[in-house]
């Protein structure tokens, strides 16, 4: 009979012991702060290694996607180009941090697998990684932002504060969105067209491209049963100097409290079993 604990000799603990063990692997991730956050910027690094501009290249392709549809959408839409192309802009800027970071969440552990299978990294730090490239990639596209400020004149309207208190609750949805993501990913490989089908249609029920006006019965349901609409609203209303609805700030708060109770509530049960997923 051998001596050791009976949690290294079975293949499977208790919950509670498998939640003791996930608050140590998160405590683990967020000390070695510096190993993702170095991962994230040599991602960075390795995907515009030899380019002359680097990342700065989302930024011109956000400008040409925002020239484009201002130009086209605003008239077809019936909306002053100085009211539209603001609203548009903001909306496709934070947009793409969204859409982005959980369609690279749901490959966060599958990327790293061979670093997974061979050490005793923690697995959130993979997801943190994934969440920090994104935010840096944002940062790069704020410039647009910026320019289309100063070009309408509303830069000294903007409420930057509120606008940075929005962006955290996004990031921290953000990043329980990517942290499911990633686990499922990790057990059904079909999991990332799934994802990638879904964000195309959340894409056009969203109000990124068109302002909702005037919604009512079901549709005005739709528009604030969709998490987007308030993600989008709590970082795109300060900057465009519009009042502020703090229904968007409780929405968000609730969600994320929601969430991350019930993503490490699923890492716990399967947090022994995603080195064997990949």
């Amino acid at each position: 009979m051998t001596d050791l604990p009976r949690h290294y000799v079975s293949a499977r603990r208790s919950f509670g012991s498998e939640v003791a063990a996930t608050v140590h692997d998160f405590a683990r991730s967020f000390e070695q702060w510096r190993l993702w956050s170095t991962l994230a910027v040599n991602d960075i690094a390795a995907r515009y290694r030899g380019s002359i501009l680097g990342p700065f290249w989302i930024t011109i392709s956000t400008i040409a996607f925002v020239v484009g549809i201002g130009i086209v959408y605003g008239d077809l839409m019936h909306v002053s180009t100085e009211k539209y192309v603001p609203w548009m802009a903001t909306g496709v800027v934070v947009w793409n941090m969204i859409s982005i970071t959980i369609n690279e969440g749901a490959e966060a552990f599958l990327q790293g697998s061979q670093i997974i299978r061979q050490t005793s990294i923690p697995l959130p730090l993979f997801v943190w990684r994934v969440v920090l490239r994104n935010i840096l990639n944002f940062g790069h596209q704020v410039v647009v932002i910026l320019g289309v400020a100063i070009w309408f004149h509303f830069v000294t309207k903007m409420n930057v504060p509120l606008a940075l208190v929005g962006l955290v609750l996004v990031m921290v949805n953000m990043a329980w969105m990517s942290f499911v993501a990633a686990i499922l990913s990790a057990r059904y490989r079909d999991v990332q067209q799934v994802i990638v089908t879904v964000l195309q249609l959340v894409f056009f029920v969203s109000p990124v491209l068109w302002i909702p006006n005037d919604l009512r019965g079901v549709r005005s349901l739709l528009l604030t049963g969709n998490p987007v609409f308030h993600m989008l609203a709590v970082v795109r209303d300060p900057l465009l100097a519009r009042p502020a609805n703090w229904t968007n700030y409780l929405v968000l708060i609730v969600m994320a409290a929601a969430g991350w109770a019930a993503t490490l509530s699923l890492y716990a049960v399967v947090r022994r079993r995603i080195v064997h997923y990949l």
